[in-house]
């Protein structure tokens, strides 16, 4: 990369400072340095495609054809001589990475002093003459360019261009992970399939089981909560319900039939107990409801979680693996259809 790169005091640059501001004389010229190395870059890639079409006949033909004054100076001064023209940008392509890698020795940027080459592997392989490695010059601009983005001295991120690769950049990055993520969930799902009752056992012992007092908290809240709002809701035609079933008891009950039968005060005896009956009825069901928030509630909703989850444990799961393992394959389908929308259309849209 560039020299500023292993300029100590740039890694915290004050990101509204510019070339000519809070910065020493020495930041200053490494950030001339940076640039002049991108402008060279980009002349010498801009050089490099021309040449390359130049050398196309139909594409040389037509060229001078249009300017042959322009054809003729081009051929015999800078396409006969090109490679000596290369050379000369790769003499200060190689002083860049000759003076970064002594900046990086001298600063011990690097655990080892020549792993340079190798992190730097692009900036190495570009300052060699040939057309497989020349144009790998643009990764050279792409990593300076970042590196001025970084100190402040430009903000690709206003720049049109950098707006459009990026909407692009996010939909190859969406699809690639998705297909990703939903070949690893349909392998799981595979996996569940051929061999789901040890991977049931597996969620209920690494899963389940180290949250059984979360689960019994949530279970007894929930059912709190449930069972009191119903009730609450519904208080009327559940007393009108339970005085219908005890109206109903009483009637077939022989010992209240027998009372019922005494002289004067049977009926009134009979209708009083009736009576006394339906109220604790319906005032146990008012204490019972009430009584859904106390300790002695969490602990049986806790009991019973806890057996739930010991019968779970056991050896023998029988159908309640299946039962697990074909809800959590149904789950993972539910979370690829989630993967695979498409939020990328919602910019287009």
């Amino acid at each position: 990369m560039s020299l500023s790169e292993h300029v100590g005091r740039a890694e915290t640059p004050d990101p509204f400072a510019v070339i000519s501001g809070d910065r020493t004389l020495g930041e200053r010229l490494l950030l001339v340095w940076d640039l002049g190395i991108i402008v060279l870059v980009t002349i010498n890639l801009a050089l490099i495609i021309f040449d390359t079409l130049f050398a196309i006949g139909p594409v040389g033909h037509a060229f001078g054809s249009v300017w042959p004054s322009a054809h003729d100076w081009y051929a015999g001064t800078v396409h006969q001589n090109f490679t000596t023209i290369d050379l000369a940008f790769v003499s200060v392509f190689v002083l860049d990475v000759l003076a970064g890698w002594a900046l990086a020795i001298a600063q011990r940027r690097y655990y080892r002093w020549y792993f340079y080459p190798f992190v730097r592997w692009y900036d190495v392989l570009g300052c060699i003459p040939v057309a497989g490695f020349r144009f790998l010059r643009v990764l050279r601009v792409m990593s300076i360019t970042m590196r001025l983005q970084r100190l402040g001295v430009i903000d690709i991120r206003g720049w049109w261009l950098y707006r459009q690769l990026m909407v692009y950049y996010d939909i190859v990055v969406e699809e690639i992970s998705d297909r990703v993520v939903l070949k690893v969930l349909t392998g799981v799902q595979d996996e569940m399939k051929s061999g789901g009752k040890q991977l049931s056992r597996q969620i209920v012992r690494d899963v389940i089981a180290p949250r059984r007092r979360q689960l019994t908290t949530a279970a007894s809240t929930q059912l709190e909560y449930s069972l009191v709002a119903a009730y609450r809701s519904n208080r009327d035609q559940i007393q009108a319900y339970v005085t219908q079933i005890v109206g109903r008891a009483a009637d077939a009950n022989p010992a209240l039939k027998n009372l019922e039968r005494v002289p004067m005060l049977g009926g009134f005896v009979s209708e009083a107990i009736d009576d006394a009956i339906r109220d604790t009825v319906n005032q146990v069901l008012d204490e019972a409801v009430e009584g859904l928030s106390s300790d002695e509630f969490d602990a049986l909703v806790g009991n019973i979680v806890e057996s739930a989850i010991e019968r779970l444990l056991a050896q023998d799961m029988g159908s309640a693996s299946s039962e697990i393992r074909d809800a959590t394959i149904e789950v993972l389908e539910l979370v690829k259809e989630q993967v695979a929308v498409q939020r990328w259309r919602e910019h287009f849209e």
